[in-house]
């Protein structure tokens, strides 16, 4: 039973709760309960839907999302929502047509913009993704359009470009630590940073520190990146194996192949 009583609300707020702290499978029990309470519930949909993109099921984020949107046509969140299910399902141009309608809504709105970089992004267009995560970066300074902003220049072959984004980046990162040292989500996003400036010996480090405050079982969102325990350990073990370091790299995998065989089998290379 949830604190606050037998009731759709008490289970949609245990829900928050949950999800805040990382416990996505937890969230999930408590939204589908309150769901099966009060099938009215939009919000534990919405919700419902989050939680499976934080679990890279975007197929079941989708069903879900869709469900909101039509349920309340104007309401932004739920539209951003559903646009990056879509991306991350491979589905580009449609992820591309709800961020533009986000944007008749709501004219500036920063995610929007940086969703559309992110579909310019996943469609190899690498001078478009430049020139919105630009624009982006320019109007908020943030890490997310930086780091997009970085590895879109780099494959646009602007090397100068490239290195100052994932530089400023960094940077703010390095601060983030220094405010919250034990949180593990800077310390992994510094790992990919220096993935994208190719520092790989660098990015061992930060991923070893991010596993180190990592818990098992937990999923991590920070700036639109999710990851768990097993993503870093992965990262890892892809850095050793592009330093030339297989031993140890077969060590990483056969521990991922151990710990969760069917995860294994869709991320680790195949000669592993």
């Amino acid at each position: 039973m949830a604190f606050g009583g037998e009731n759709a609300e008490s289970y949609y707020d245990e829900g928050l709760t949950a999800s805040m702290k990382g416990d996505v499978a937890r969230a999930i029990t408590f939204f589908e309960q309150a769901i099966r309470l009060d099938n009215t519930l939009v919000a534990a949909y919405h919700q419902l839907g989050r939680c499976h993109i934080r679990l890279g099921d975007p197929a079941k984020a989708v069903t879900l999302l869709q469900q909101v949107v039509r349920a309340r046509p104007r309401q932004v969140p739920p539209k951003l929502d559903l646009a990056q299910a879509l991306l991350d399902q491979g589905q580009t141009e449609k992820a591309r047509d709800i961020y533009a309608q986000v944007l008749d809504l709501k004219a500036g709105d920063a995610r929007a913009k940086l969703g559309l970089a992110q579909c310019a992004f996943a469609a190899a267009n690498w001078e478009v993704a430049v020139n919105i995560a630009r624009t982006v970066a320019d109007e908020s300074g943030g890490f997310a359009a930086l780091y997009l902003l970085g590895r879109a220049a780099r494959f646009a072959g602007q090397e100068e470009l490239a290195n100052t984004s994932l530089k400023r980046a960094d940077l703010l990162l390095e601060r983030q630590i220094e405010s919250t040292p034990m949180q593990p989500e800077a310390h992994y996003l510094r790992g990919e940073v220096c993935v994208g400036q190719d520092k790989l010996a660098d990015a061992l480090e930060h991923y070893r520190a991010a596993e180190e405050r990592a818990d098992a079982g937990k999923v991590y969102l920070a700036y639109g990146e999710r990851f768990g325990k097993l993503d870093i350990l992965m990262k890892r073990a892809l850095c050793l194996k592009k330093l030339g370091r297989d031993e140890a790299a077969r060590e990483l995998a056969d521990q991922i192949l151990k710990e969760n065989p069917d995860y294994a089998s869709r991320h680790l290379l195949e000669e592993w």
